[in-house]
């Protein structure tokens, strides 16, 4: 998991958190609600302001199987095969 700060760390892991979240078909209320945050907080984690909490990313995990290796790191090894090719296609 990184604990990069830098801008574009931080806009990677949004940008693979919305790649998820879209390739399951979810909204971002359907996912901040279970999880227990507030919207502008999950907000804030998808357009790449703040890193998300690793407690709430492992709840997700839990939930829908995306592994925190991809979220943190982009690694897709961990992900549902289903979801790894519906979001690698979506990324290239």
């Amino acid at each position: 998991m990184t604990r990069d700060r830098n801008p574009g760390n931080l806009k990677a892991v949004g940008a693979r958190l919305r790649a998820a979240r879209l390739a399951l078909g979810l909204t971002q209320k359907d996912l901040y609600e279970p999880l227990g945050v507030k919207p502008a907080t999950w907000n804030h984690w998808e357009s790449g302001k703040r890193l998300p909490d690793p407690l709430v990313m492992a709840k997700l995990k839990d939930m829908l199987g995306i592994s925190m290796d991809w979220i943190y790191a982009g690694d897709p090894s961990a992900l549902p095969f289903s979801l790894a090719r519906v979001v690698l296609d979506d990324a290239s």
